[in-house]
C-alpha cells in the first residue's frame, strides 16, 4: 500500500465510525442525552462534548507531532521493540469504564442537539489538518505513548473512529439503564 493509500484507508476509517456516530445521536432527544445514569458513567451529551474535546487534542498533538517530524526530517520513531494492541483488538476490546485524562472532561454546557451538527465537521477538520502529511510514510512514526500502546500516526487516525465506537457503545449502555427517559 502507498502512504496515500494507508493514510486515505485511516480516513476513511476514522470517518465511517464518525458517521454511525452521527447516525445513532441523531434518535436520541436532549432530555434523553442529559440524563445521567445511576452507576457514575456519562451521559450520552457528556460522552458526545467529550468525544468533540477529544478532537480538537487530538487534532492538535497529531498536527504538531507531524510538524516536528517535517522539521527534524526524523520519519523513524518507532521504539526499539514496540508494543501495541491491534486496531481489531482496540475496536473489540471489553469494555467498561477507563478513565479519561482530566483535560478531555465534558464540562456540560452544550445540549446534543447543538452538537450533533458540529461532529462531520469536527472529523473532516482532523482529516484536513493532517492531508498535508498524505504523501509521507507514517507507519514508523511513531507519537509519543498512549495507554493503548505504541501506535503509528495511521493507527492513531483509526483510533479517532475506534473511539467514536467505544463511546457509542457506552452510550448503548446508558440507554440500557433503568430510568433512561422514553422517547418523547
Amino acid at each position: 500500500m502507498t502512504p496515500e493509500e494507508k493514510f486515505d484507508a485511516a480516513v476513511a476509517s476514522a470517518l465511517g465510525d464518525r458517521r454511525e456516530l452521527v447516525r445513532f445521536l441523531e434518535g436520541v432527544s436532549d432530555a434523553q442525552a442529559a440524563w445521567r445514569p445511576p452507576d457514575g458513567e456519562w451521559s450520552i451529551a457528556e460522552g458526545t462534548e467529550h468525544i468533540l474535546i477529544t478532537d480538537a487534542w487530538a487534532r492538535k498533538t497529531l498536527v504538531e507531532f507531524l510538524e516536528k517530524a517535517k522539521a527534524s526530517g526524523n520519519w523513524d520513531t518507532t521504539p526499539s521493540n514496540p508494543q501495541k494492541l491491534s486496531l481489531d483488538q482496540l475496536r473489540r476490546r471489553e469494555q467498561g469504564r477507563v478513565d479519561a485524562p482530566e483535560h478531555l472532561f465534558p464540562k456540560g454546557e452544550r445540549p446534543l442537539s447543538e452538537m450533533i451538527p458540529l461532529l462531520l465537521p469536527s472529523r473532516e477538520e482532523t482529516n484536513k489538518a493532517l492531508l498535508p502529511s498524505r504523501a509521507f510514510d507514517l507507519e514508523r512514526l511513531v507519537p509519543p505513548n498512549t495507554r493503548y500502546g505504541d501506535q503509528n500516526v495511521y493507527d492513531r487516525m483509526s483510533y479517532m473512529g475506534i473511539h467514536d465506537a467505544l463511546h457509542q457503545e457506552q452510550m448503548e449502555r446508558v440507554r440500557k439503564t433503568t430510568g433512561y427517559p422514553k422517547a418523547p
